[in-house]
């Protein structure tokens, strides 16, 4: 794995770029799998395009997830800020480490649900996506990735918030971080 640097203040621009373009598309995925499952009638067209949208979406963030893990390997990144207690370092490598743990599980049994219902993965409509599940027909089994693939979305969605109050707890005790992540400048605490 790609080592801290003291000398690097943030990270690379393709992180920083993939990290603001996959919290987008995951603020995306919760509203629209949200609205989906609880507003849209079911079966009614709205349904099925917010139901292609969502599979479309996922299917990019699991491309993008690969490259930043890719990114995570590679790059050095730059050190933990100066002052953190044990607990705050060892939550926010649990922390960081679920960010990339979730996002594979979701999508990989959102991806399972596809294929165990028989509908087939495609990406934005055309391209069919490798069946990486066998199509099972049943409804339970589908039933139950759907449930588990949305409370791990749940789950990650309150890991999002814990982490954006951490950022805003950095940067009230001035070792503001969002620098490193490309929002404001660097500071002399990064």
């Amino acid at each position: 794995m790609a080592h801290t640097d003291q000398s690097v203040t943030k990270y690379s621009a393709m992180a920083r770029m993939l990290h603001w373009l996959m919290a987008a598309g995951f603020i995306f995925m919760w509203a629209c799998g949200y609205y989906m499952t609880t507003w849209a009638g079911e079966d009614s067209p709205l349904q099925e395009t917010l139901f292609d949208l969502h599979i479309w979406t996922g299917v990019t963030l699991g491309m993008l997830l690969i490259w930043r893990i890719v990114l995570l390997v590679i790059s050095p990144r730059p050190p933990e800020p100066e002052g953190l207690t044990w607990m705050e370092s060892k939550g926010s490598k649990v922390g960081h480490a679920l960010l990339y743990i979730l996002p594979a599980l979701i999508i990989t049994i959102g991806w399972l649900e596809t294929d165990f219902g028989g509908h087939g993965v495609t990406w934005w409509g055309g391209i069919e996506m490798p069946k990486l599940f066998p199509t099972i027909e049943s409804e339970t089994l589908e039933n139950l990735t759907a449930t588990w693939h949305m409370w791990l979305a749940y789950i990650m969605l309150v890991v999002v918030i814990v982490h954006v109050a951490a950022v805003i707890k950095h940067r009230k005790e001035g070792h503001d971080v969002l620098p490193r992540m490309g929002i404001g400048n660097a500071s002399e605490t990064d």
